[in-house]
């Protein structure tokens, strides 16, 4: 049964006309209007925070002022491919420093329109073998919220494509598989998704997918195997317009022999687990108790 705050925050989205605002995407890129955010003092007091450039785009480290570890989480933020980071996303980051002493990478990847598919693994394949190389690829969780998700899974197909050694998991969050949004399934979601809208997506999809064929795994996982990946797990809720194709991946990975670590949350919005309810806060439980067993440290 959702809790009282996760309904509190469907009113409040409805109220905020949350859905409008992603189905006018393209309006608000074109007047500049983006998501971008950086760490808080307060996060800067509590963790070594530090930053540098990569092919023309910042790198954050978040890493524990004592006793690291040595777990690292590569975080891909969610934005729809074209915005950047919210103060969530930190919140979520600070969290997983804190409970496991890990260090954390979050690349400010490129995003659209100015960029592409191809410019994203022009960033991260170098920065993931990189990683790798300093902290063995078992010890690393790569991790995403929505089209963060979608990178997240397609970036550990391509790595299996280039004969790469996979990360220790792959944790996806409310992840977009499909940039095309072309399961049936998902006209009947967009009416009870408060958050999320069709219109706002295919902007985004496409304008991340330029001249490369949308349903390439690249762009949408969901058309790609998941056989010989590192180990999947998925957190998805019910009121999710992303919530079919989570479900199809599930289906089509077990026709590959393959399990999915899958969990549903009942009622639960996109990104739950970055908003202010208990259920997010089980769902960070689960993550840290996920990345805690991993690795060879």
């Amino acid at each position: 049964m959702p809790s009282i705050q996760s309904k509190a925050v469907n009113v409040l989205l409805h109220l905020t006309r949350m859905k409008r605002t992603v189905n006018r995407m393209r309006q608000r890129v074109e007047s500049g209007d983006r998501t971008y955010t950086e760490p808080s003092p307060r996060h800067h007091r509590q963790h070594q925070i530090s930053k540098r450039e990569i092919n023309g785009h910042l790198v954050w480290t978040i890493a524990p002022r004592e006793n690291p570890s040595g777990k690292h989480v590569i975080y891909l933020h969610g934005g729809a491919y074209v915005n950047s980071f919210a103060s969530q996303h930190w919140e979520l980051m600070s969290k997983l420093v804190q409970a496991l002493n890990c260090t954390v990478t979050a690349p400010n990847y490129p995003h659209a329109p100015e960029h592409h598919v191809h410019d994203v693994f022009a960033l991260m394949l170098p920065l993931y073998n990189e990683l790798a190389a300093d902290a063995g690829s078992s010890n690393i969780t790569i991790m995403g919220d929505s089209s963060g998700g979608g990178i997240s899974l397609a970036l550990a197909q391509r790595l299996r494509e280039d004969g790469l050694d996979q990360p220790g998991r792959v944790i996806l969050l409310s992840p977009w598989l499909d940039a095309t949004l072309s399961n049936p399934e998902i006209a009947e979601f967009d009416k009870m998704d408060p958050f999320l809208g069709v219109e706002g997506l295919q902007y985004g999809g496409a304008a991340y997918a330029r001249d490369v064929d949308p349903k390439s795994y690249l762009v949408s996982p969901v058309y790609g195997s998941v056989r010989g990946l590192a180990p999947i797990s998925l957190f998805i809720g019910t009121r999710d317009i992303l919530f079919p194709d989570c479900r199809k991946l599930r289906e089509q990975a077990e026709d590959e022999g393959v399990r999915i670590d899958y969990r549903e949350y009942d009622g639960m919005v996109h990104d739950w687990m970055l908003g202010p309810m208990p259920e997010a806060r089980h769902a960070i439980i689960e993550i840290v108790e996920l990345i805690q067993r991993d690795g060879g440290t």
